[in-house]
C-alpha cells in the first residue's frame, strides 16, 4: 500500500503540542567545528553540515544514524523560504553553528524537521546581527506530535510534494545559470557579424578620469551632481545610468579630482571589477575607479559603442595590472581596439542586440515571479499540512 492509499491523517488541530527537548536527545556536546581550510585539508564522502545546510565534505563522520539539524546561530531564522532545519541519514561532521538532535523512539526525524521550518523563530532566538537559538529555547520550542504512523504518512506525502516543487526551481536555477552565457553570446555575436574598421578607443572618446573627495566632509556631499561608481554599474550587460547610491555637492565636485561630463557618455569601471559598463543619461562625474568616455564627433551610437567595450570586457581585464587590485589605466584604456562600422551599422547592430537582449530579461523577471510564487506555494503546503 502506498501512502496515496491509505487513509488521510487526523486533522492537525487534533494533535498535541509538545516542547521539542522531548521528542529529540540533544548532541551539540560531540560537534566539532571545521573551518574551510582544515576541510580542504581532509577532503571525503563524509557530509559537514553548518547552519544553513551542507557547506563541503570531509573524510570522517562525528555521527551516524537518523539525525535533525536545526540552526543554532546564523541560520535564516525570519525568511520563511529558507529552511532552518534538515533530516539527515548516515553519516556526518557537525559543526557549532547548528543543534544536533536525534529523535527519541517512536519520532520521526522528518516529520520534525517538516514542523520546525514552519515555526515562527521570532519569540525565541535572540542577538540583532547574528540571531542565535539557545539550547534552552531550542527545547521549548512547540512542535505537534501525532502518532508515529501519522508522522509517517504526513513525511511520506510532504516529500513527495516539496520534492516536486523543489524540481521546478531546480529548473528555473538552470535556466537562470546559462543567462550570462546567453547575454554574451548574443552581444559578441552582433559585434562579431557587424564587420567595420578596427578604432582605438583613444581615437574615438575622449577619455576622463574621476576622484572622490572626503568622505567624513559632509559638505561635499549631495544632490547637485551624479557620481557614479562601479558599484552603480550593472554587473551584465551594459545599461542606462543616470545616478549613483550617493551624489556629490558642487563643492564636492570641485574638492577632487572629478570633472563633469555631459550627457551621452559611456562610464567604464576600471577598478574592482574591470569591465561594467553604463550609458550616461544626464551629466555626471565619477569615482577614480571608473573612466568616462565622450564620443569626439557624431559617428559613434552610444549603445553599440556600450555594447563593444563590454564585449571587450576579458581583454580589458587581461590587460589590468596593479599589486593590490586589478586596475586599468587611461593608456591602457585608450589602447582598447574596438571595430566600428560605419553609423547606419552600429544603429541596426545596436537596435536588434538591445531587442534581444530586453527579451533575456522579460524571460528572467518571468522565472523570478515562477520562484517567487513556488515559494510561497512550498510554504503554504508544508503549514497546511502541520496545521501552522
Amino acid at each position: 500500500m502506498t501512502c496515496h492509499d491509505r487513509p488521510p491523517p487526523p486533522p492537525p488541530r487534533a494533535w498535541p503540542v509538545v516542547p521539542l527537548g522531548a521528542l529529540v536527545e540533544c548532541l551539540d556536546a560531540a560537534r566539532v567545528p571545521l573551518n574551510r581550510a582544515q576541510r580542504a585539508q581532509r577532503p571525503g564522502p563524509v557530509p559537514y553540515h553548518g547552519a544553513s545546510g551542507v557547506t563541503g565534505h570531509v573524510d570522517q563522520a562525528l555521527f551516524d544514524g537518523a539525525l535533525v539539524l536545526l540552526g543554532e546561530d546564523g541560520a535564516p531564522f525570519s525568511d520563511p523560504s529558507r529552511d532552518v532545519a534538515f533530516f539527515h541519514e548516515g553519516p556526518l561532521w557537525a559543526g557549532n553553528h547548528v543543534h544536533v538532535l536525534r529523535p527519541r523512539a517512536g519520532v520521526d526525524g522528518r516529520f520534525v524537521a517538516h514542523a520546525l521550518n514552519t515555526l515562527s523563530y521570532g519569540p525565541y532566538v535572540e542577538g540583532a546581527t547574528r540571531t542565535k537559538l539557545t539550547r534552552a529555547r531550542m527545547n521549548s520550542l512547540p512542535v505537534p506530535c501525532p502518532s508515529l504512523a501519522c508522522q509517517r504518512l504526513v513525511a511520506d506525502r510532504l516529500e513527495g510534494r516539496l520534492q516536486r516543487i523543489d524540481g521546478q526551481l531546480r529548473v528555473l536555477d538552470r535556466l537562470d545559470a546559462l543567462g550570462p552565457e546567453q547575454v554574451r553570446a548574443i552581444i559578441t555575436q552582433a559585434i562579431g557579424a557587424a564587420g567595420g574598421t578596427r578604432r582605438l578607443l583613444g581615437h574615438v572618446f575622449d577619455i576622463t578620469g574621476g576622484g572622490t573627495p572626503a568622505t567624513t566632509h559632509a559638505a561635499y556631499w549631495g544632490d547637485d551632481v551624479a557620481w557614479i561608481t562601479p558599484a552603480d554599474l550593472p554587473s551584465g550587460p551594459p545599461a542606462v545610468v543616470a545616478r549613483g547610491l550617493r551624489g556629490l555637492s558642487a563643492a564636492g565636485l570641485a574638492a577632487c579630482r572629478a570633472t563633469l561630463v555631459p550627457a551621452g557618455a559611456l562610464v567604464v569601471s576600471t577598478r574592482a571589477p574591470v569591465g561594467r559598463v553604463g550609458l550616461g543619461c544626464g551629466p555626471l562625474a565619477v569615482s577614480q575607479g571608473c573612466k568616462a568616455l565622450v564620443p569626439r564627433g557624431r559617428g559613434v551610437d552610444l549603445r553599440y559603442a556600450a555594447l563593444a567595450l563590454w564585449a571587450a570586457g576579458p581583454e580589458l581585464r587581461r590587460r589590468a595590472g596593479g599589486s593590490v587590485f586589478p586596475e586599468v589605466d587611461t593608456l591602457t584604456l585608450a589602447s582598447l581596439e574596438l571595430t566600428f562600422p560605419a553609423l547606419a551599422g552600429q544603429r541596426q547592430v545596436a537596435q536588434a542586440a538591445w531587442a534581444r537582449l530586453e527579451h533575456v530579461a522579460a524571460q528572467a523577471g518571468e522565472r523570478a515571479r515562477l520562484r517567487g510564487l513556488l515559494h510561497e506555494y512550498r510554504i503554504a503546503v508544508r503549514r497546511s499540512a502541520m496545521g501552522a
